[in-house]
Formats: C-alpha cells, structure tokens, sequence
C-alpha cells in the first residue's frame, strides 16, 4: 500500500508542476497581450495624429 500512495503523491506532485508550469505561461501570455494591446493603441493614436497633420496640411495649402 505504500507503493500506491507513493505512487500518488508522485502524481500529484507532476500535476502540481504541471499546473504551475500552465499558470506561469498564462501570465506570460496574458502579460504580452497587454503590451500588444498597449503597442496597437500607441500606432492607432500615431495613425490619428498623423491623418490630422496632413489634413490640416491640405485645408492650409488649400486655402494659401
């Protein structure tokens, strides 16, 4: 019988790493979609700014 609680807790003690193991590449993952949500607004804002300098380049050109 002590083989087989042995063998358990061997199994248990895998699992646990295991789970441990998912959870750190959850945060890993979870973290690095963060910082390409953050990266995507930054470009999004540039894009935005960017089209406004340009239409406001246009409307001055226009009207000189």
């Amino acid at each position: 019988m002590t083989d087989i609680n042995s063998l358990n807790d061997t199994l248990e003690e895998q699992l646990r790493i295991m789970l441990v193991e998912k959870q750190k590449e959850c945060n890993s993952l979870r973290a690095e979609i963060g910082r390409l949500k953050k990266m995507v607004a930054e470009e999004q804002e540039g894009k935005y700014r960017a089209y406004i300098k340009f239409a406001d380049l246009q409307k001055s050109l226009g009207n000189s």
